[in-house]
């Protein structure tokens, strides 16, 4: 995540909330820092790459977590 961000002038955090986003999620983010706002902001402009969405599914499948919504189908 951290690589992705790093070509949009974004965090990890922004990229998983990117990511979030675009499974069709609405994440509830705890805000404690006016700094946390502009990551916000910036996740909802990330648009991932069909690639960089197959790159983070992968790793989570490597890593063991299920990404899936209980709304999406196994493939």
């Amino acid at each position: 995540m951290g690589a992705i961000g790093e070509d949009r002038d974004a965090s990890a955090a922004d990229v998983a909330t990117a990511w979030a986003i675009t499974k069709g999620t609405t994440p509830i983010i705890g805000v404690t820092k006016a700094g946390y706002i502009h990551g916000l902001a910036r996740a909802r402009g990330i648009e991932l790459a069909d690639e960089e969405i197959a790159e983070l599914e992968a790793l989570a499948d490597a890593a063991d977590v299920d990404t899936r919504g209980w709304w999406e189908h196994e493939m």
